[in-house]
């Protein structure tokens, strides 16, 4: 619930968007704003300046930056807690991205004092040349916690918080360098329970008509859509092989 595509949702709502239409449609309308950046941006570079900058905002608890993420956020989350209700999915606790960026001073503090924090072009990172790996980056420029140091913060906000045995990532396999990295650097922190506690679960992408799944670009199949066409297939499946069940 945090990062660069916020800034894009509020570039793109104020350009090609209105308070109407998102009431009226919901997520449809932020998908459709927000494919259209990423077309729009390739002929306008200086879009995808702007969604920085308010991203800059957000980090800075602009008011007016910050209004908009929590509307995004909450018209999203109507969404995903209605896709888990057809699944039967409840969750204890909803914790976002954005909850760790307030820890992140803390954790950029507590590397300083290891000597783990070095500076590179303009950029605090952690040197993994050790572990072939490149720099795990922790600030950079004017924004104050970027993905790589939210995602260490949320590691040891959770250890404190539920002193688990095992913490499981499950995302996408294009994400298995970031969390070697994020896994690598805190274990750096002196935190040895990491080697075997902290366990990335990558998946595979889908691909539809040749190119993968991606919200950027528009190529999606709702989950909803896939969740209703499995129960018609079950249903009709029933009917035919145990119409009495």
């Amino acid at each position: 619930d945090w990062g660069t595509q916020f800034g894009k949702l509020i570039v793109a709502y104020k350009l090609w968007s209105s308070k109407e239409a998102v009431e009226e449609k919901g997520i449809e309308e932020l998908l459709r704003i927000y494919v259209k950046f990423n077309v729009e941006k390739d002929n306008n570079p200086f879009l995808v300046e702007e969604a920085r900058q308010w991203l800059v905002k957000m980090e800075k608890d602009d008011p007016e930056a910050l209004e908009y993420w929590e509307w995004f956020k909450e018209i999203s989350m109507v969404e995903f807690e209605r896709v888990y209700d057809m699944l039967g999915i409840s969750f204890d606790s909803y914790i976002g991205e954005s909850f760790y960026r307030s820890r992140v001073p803390a954790l950029v503090e507590e590397l300083k004092a290891k000597n783990l924090l070095q500076e590179s072009q303009g950029a605090n990172v952690v040197d993994l040349s050790a572990y072939d790996m490149p720099p795990c980056l922790i600030t950079k420029g004017d924004v104050a916690s970027i993905y790589h140091s939210r995602d260490m913060a949320a590691v040891l906000y959770r250890k404190e918080t539920y002193g688990f045995e095992k913490c499981l990532y499950v995302t996408g396999l294009e994400q298995t360098l970031h969390f070697k990295q994020v896994f690598t650097a805190v274990k750096l922190m002196g935190n040895a329970w990491a080697e075997d506690a902290l366990v990335h679960v990558p998946y595979g992408l889908v691909s539809m008509a040749g190119a993968k799944l991606s919200s950027r670009t528009g190529n999606i199949v709702y989950a909803e859509d896939i969740l209703k066409e499995a129960m018609e297939r079950a249903m009709t499946a029933i009917q035919v092989k145990n119409p009495d069940l």
